[in-house]
Order: C-alpha cells, then sequence, then structure tokens
C-alpha cells in the first residue's frame, strides 16, 4: 500500500531542509531590504514625484520611516496569534509576499502622501508577518541541537538587509533609473515567492516521529497493536503524572490545555523572566543598532571631517564581521548555550561602546579627533562588529527555549499548533521597539549631553543586559 503512493516530484529537496532554511532567509532578508530600499529613492518620489516642498522633506521622510516600524510593532501580536491557529507555514508565508510585492507596487506607483503612507503601512504588515511566521518556520524545520546556529545564520540575513537595501537602490537609481531599480526589488520578491510555492513543508518533529514508527514496526499486526496500546496507556500515565506535578509545584493552573492557549499564553510568557530578558536583549540589540544611523554620520563628519565613503565603511565594518562570525558563533551557542555568549557580547559592547565615544571633540583629550582619535574609533567599530556576533539570535533563541521547555512540561499549553509565532510575534514588537526609541534616545542624548555620555548610556544600558543573561538565559 505504501509503495503505491506517489510522492511529489522534486521531494527530496524540495523539502531539504537547506531549501527550507534559503526560502525563510531570503524571505527575512527581503523585509528589512524593503524596510531600507527607499531610503535613497525617498527624495526623489517626495520632490520629483509628490512635489511636496523641500522644506518640508525631513519631515516627511522620518515619517515614512518611522511608520514602518510603528506598525510592525502594533501588529506582531494578531499576526502571532493568526499564524498559531494555522498548522501550515506555507500558506501564510505566501501570502505575507504577496502583501509585500503589492505595497511595493503601490509604493513605486504613488502620486500622493497618503498612497504612499499607505504602500508603506502594507509592505510593513506583509513583512512583519514574514519575519514572525518564518522564524517558527525554522523551529519546526531544524533539530532542537542545531537551532541556535540555524538561528544566528538566518538573523545575519534579516540584518544584512538593512545594509544591502539602500546600497543596491543607490547604485542602481543612477545607473538604471527609476522605475528598473523598483524592478530589481519586486523581482527578489518573485524568486522567493516561486521557490516558497516548490517548498514542502518538512518539521524536525515529523521526521523523528516517521523514523521511529519506522524502526519499531514489526511484521506482525497483533504486536504492534499491543505495543501501540502500551505506549498509549504510558503516555497517558506520564502526561497526568507531568500535570500533576505541575499543579503541585505551581508552575501552571488546573484550566484546561485550551483555555490556556487562548486565555493564558502571554500571561504565561510575560511572567516568565527568561522570555522577560530574551525581550529586553533583542530590543536592546535593535536600539545599538540604529544609533548608529541616527548619530554616526554628523558626528564623524563634524568631528574628523569624513566623507560619505568612510561614513560607508563604518557601517560595513559594524556588519561583515557579523555576517561572517555568526555561523561559528551559533555553532557555540548550540553547544554550550547562551548564557555565556549573551553576557560576554554585552559586556564587550558596553566597553567598545565607551572607547567610542572617547575618540572626538567631547571625547577624553588624550585621544582627541586626530590620527589617534580616528584609529580608535575605527577600532572600536570592528571591535562591535565582531562582539555583536555573540549576540546575533540570542532573543529568539531564547524565546524558543522557553516555548520548548513549557510546550515540553505540558503539551497542549498553547494549542494543537504550538505557540512559537505568537512567541516571535513578542520577539518582534522589542524589536521594532528599539528600533523606534533608537533615535530618538540617542539623538537626544547627542544633542544634551553630548556623543561621549551617549555612549556611556548606552554602555550602562549594554551592562544591564549583560547582568540580566547571566542570570536567566540557559547554559549547558
Amino acid at each position: 500500500m505504501s509503495s503505491s503512493i506517489r510522492k511529489p516530484w522534486g521531494y527530496r529537496w524540495r523539502s531539504s531542509t537547506f531549501f527550507i532554511l534559503s526560502c525563510v532567509a531570503l524571505a527575512l532578508f527581503s523585509e528589512n531590504f524593503l524596510y531600507s530600499f527607499i531610503v535613497p529613492i525617498l527624495p526623489t518620489i517626495l520632490e520629483d514625484r509628490l512635489h511636496i516642498d523641500p522644506s518640508k522633506a525631513q519631515v516627511n521622510t522620518s515619517a515614512v520611516l518611522s511608520i514602518h516600524a510603528l506598525v510592525c510593532f502594533l501588529s506582531g501580536l494578531p499576526i502571532g496569534s493568526w499564524a498559531d491557529r494555522n498548522a501550515s507555514r506555507k500558506g501564510p508565508l505566501l501570502l505575507s509576499l504577496g502583501g509585500e510585492i503589492a505595497g511595493t507596487i503601490i509604493v513605486a506607483t504613488a502620486t500622493s502622501l497618503p498612497v504612499l503612507f499607505l504602500g508603506r503601512i502594507i509592505q510593513a504588515i506583509a513583512g512583519n508577518a514574514a519575519w514572525i511566521i518564518g522564524f517558527a518556520t525554522v523551529t519546526d524545520t531544524v533539530a532542537a541541537e542545531h537551532r541556535s546556529r540555524a538561528i544566528s545564520v538566518i538573523s545575519v540575513f534579516f540584518i544584512s538587509g538593512l545594509l544591502v537595501g539602500p546600497m543596491v537602490s543607490g547604485i542602481f537609481m543612477k545607473l538604471i533609473g527609476y522605475w528598473p531599480t523598483w524592478l530589481i526589488a519586486i523581482a527578489i520578491l518573485v524568486i522567493d515567492m516561486i521557490m516558497r510555492l516548490g517548498m514542502i513543508e518538512s518539521p524536525a518533529g515529523l521526521k523523528k516521529d516517521v523514523d521511529g514508527s519506522r524502526s519499531d514496526s514489526n511484521p506482525s499486526d497483533e504486536t504492534s497493536t499491543l505495543i501501540s496500546r502500551s505506549r498509549s496507556s504510558t503516555g497517558e500515565f506520564r502526561q497526568e503524572e507531568t500535570l500533576q506535578q505541575n499543579a503541585n509545584t505551581g508552575l501552571y493552573s488546573t484550566e484546561t490545555a485550551t483555555e490556556s492557549s487562548n486565555q493564558n499564553f502571554y500571561k504565561v510568557m510575560l511572567s516568565n523572566p527568561q522570555a522577560l530578558t530574551a525581550m529586553a536583549c533583542h530590543g536592546v540589540n535593535a536600539l545599538t543598532l540604529v544609533s548608529f544611523d541616527a548619530t554616526l554620520p554628523l558626528h564623524v563628519t563634524r568631528a574628523f571631517g569624513w566623507d560619505t565613503s568612510r561614513i560607508s565603511l563604518m557601517f560595513l565594518l559594524l556588519q561583515l564581521p557579523t555576517m561572517f562570525l555568526s555561523p561559528l558563533t551559533g555553532w557555540m551557542k548550540d553547544r554550550v548555550g547562551t548564557n555565556g555568549p549573551a553576557s560576554i557580547g554585552f559586556l564587550a559592547t558596553a566597553f567598545f561602546l565607551w572607547i567610542l565615544g572617547t575618540a572626538g571633540p567631547d571625547g577624553l583629550s588624550f585621544v582627541g579627533s586626530r590620527e589617534k582619535g580616528q584609529a580608535v574609533y575605527i577600532s572600536s567599530m570592528l571591535g562591535l562588529g565582531i562582539v555583536r556576533s555573540l549576540l546575533t539570535g540570542c532573543g529568539v533563541i531564547e524565546m524558543t527555549s522557553v516555548v520548548t521547555k513549557l510546550q515540553e512540561t505540558q503539551p497542549a499549553i498553547f494549542g494543537p499548533n504550538g505557540g512559537f509565532s505568537r512567541a516571535y510575534s513578542l520577539t518582534n514588537m522589542s524589536w521594532t521597539f528599539g528600533m523606534l526609541i533608537g533615535p530618538i534616545l540617542a539623538g537626544s542624548l547627542n544633542q544634551t549631553v553630548g556623543y561621549y555620555h551617549m555612549n556611556i548610556c548606552l554602555a550602562i544600558i549594554c551592562s544591564i543586559c549583560a547582568i540580566l543573561t547571566f542570570l536567566y538565559f540557559h547554559r549547558k
């Protein structure tokens, strides 16, 4: 009977972990790619297409960029709840990509400011869904012992979109013009949609179940039935025993699994110190990253007289080491847990932030703004790029660990499809919240207390995160 069942064409590679992760990586890359892709094109859109007064260009530019983060923050929880009600990840992923394509077309063809904002809102909702469902797909696909490395690598693709987006649009806008440049963005989304249409979901847990059933199969149907019944009764006994232990220890309420899923998911997660630490650290990662966007260009121009090419080099120093080292640090997190790497990463980040602030006119006098100060600044940026690899994906990894442990202890606590999408919606909210307040906090501190003391404040925040990760992140 089983031999007569024909598998779909290309089943082996279409259901492979590599192909599924490639689809997710491209999807997450496209989310940040679209967020930043518009930056070099925005002056053309506002002044040439929408005929906005140049004096209002800065205000509208900030509004167009910030509305994306605001919508992501507001839409995270509803998207997570919707995704967890769907057993399949492929359909929601395709829907999110279709939304990204629609939003991109609206932005590119906008002839009024409200239409432009509408396109950005659609892009934000669809991209947010791609982020949440994408990480849930990674968790479904990759075995637990390899998840840290997979999440670290996927996170690199996600963050790299911020760097690649403006580079691509800025270069091609000059070379080939407005409409062909937008076609590049749409082409990336179309390629991702084709890949997702070909993707066949292959959950890691299902693979183990299938392998286990094959290895335990017995030619005697009668014997198999007895074994199955024995296992069923044993499983029920163990589940009852686990529930009783949880009730005795006060870990969970005695409500049914359905009630817990519908009513108590956020109560359970937001009262868990490990989950709260994961959210806080994920948000601080975003905050420190976007603080460079808000303050670095102006600071190095005033302090060192650098041009745009050297400013771009600083952002490359911040991104490239992370991209190359994250697979290695992800492997290390699989081996030793995230406790040590994250604690060291935040402490090192705090140290390099302080050193970064010492260079310049308002820093330490013996460092200054000349060759020595510039060398210190460049070295600090390189150091930050290296240690950021220790922090890549830590918030998502820890949130995955929380949900996994809870569902192992009480399997139906978050419903039949689990709670990973809702969990990732929480980390996504913390990330977008960091992106929202990062430029505001860094910019206001830079204006009121200066660049040096601004970096000290950010270093203190990172040091607090180092203490929290040491206390609450898991170790092996």
